[in-house]
């Protein structure tokens, strides 16, 4: 029957139309604070995620990307930022990165303070070359690991992880490196596994407060807080 095949497939494509508008018009509207009832929510999406701000430190960063012949123009990116404004926001000494890479964001997960350390887990050392150029230059505590194995028996207060590289942990382990006031931060969630990941985190009831950034994903657990997935 083809016309009612034609059918279903228009009715099929305009569920689909009116499914991403409505997600873009809730994002368009949480993203500026309306609706979202949380006064912990509120303050992150207005003060932090959507901060209109910049600081200092970031001229700083610019400058020591740019001494390794790598344009920060077109390495650095928005993800950057919003990592440093948690981490300066949220008051996280004791960081994780999974996949940190050359190093570059990790500049930024460090930068907000000297009292900060940051493991980075990285299965080439000599990809850190960047961070581990800063942690001379400014004496912060940045440590490289190359399996998460050995970060064991250890907790941190933010977590980080990259999906566009590397391995990446399972629930439990992340779990298991985590306390009640930890976040995770995943990048990027629009495709690949980390798409898929992010779906497990919105739906796992451990998972309490999450934010859906565009193409950035921010996790809290703390266990007082309503379950509640924010579209920004």
């Amino acid at each position: 029957m083809p016309g009612f095949n034609g059918l279903a497939r228009f009715v099929g494509f305009c569920e689909k139309k009116f499914y991403t508008c409505f997600r873009w018009l809730l994002r368009k509207k949480q993203a500026k604070g309306y609706g979202v009832h949380s006064p912990f929510a509120y303050n992150l999406i207005t003060n932090v995620i959507y901060s209109p701000y910049s600081f200092y430190a970031f001229s700083d960063i610019y400058g020591i990307v740019s001494q390794h012949n790598i344009n920060p123009e077109e390495s650095i990116t928005t993800y950057n930022h919003l990592s440093f404004r948690l981490i300066h926001y949220l008051q996280a000494k004791n960081i994780l990165e999974i996949n940190s890479g050359i190093g570059i964001n990790t500049l930024f997960l460090v930068a907000p303070s000297k009292h900060i350390s940051c493991i980075c887990v990285e299965e080439g050392h000599e990809k850190h070359f960047v961070a581990a150029d800063f942690q001379k230059q400014r004496g912060v505590k940045i440590g490289f690991v190359s399996s998460l194995s050995e970060c064991q028996g250890e907790r941190f207060d933010a977590i980080f992880i990259n999906f566009e590289r590397g391995y990446i942990p399972d629930m439990e382990t992340l779990a298991e490196l985590s306390h009640s006031g930890t976040f995770w931060v995943l990048h990027p969630i629009k495709k690949g596994r980390g798409k898929q990941f992010w779906h497990k985190i919105v739906h796992d009831l451990r998972t309490r407060i999450t934010f859906d950034v565009k193409d950035t994903g921010i996790v809290f657990l703390t266990p007082d807080f309503h379950k509640e997935n924010y579209l920004v």
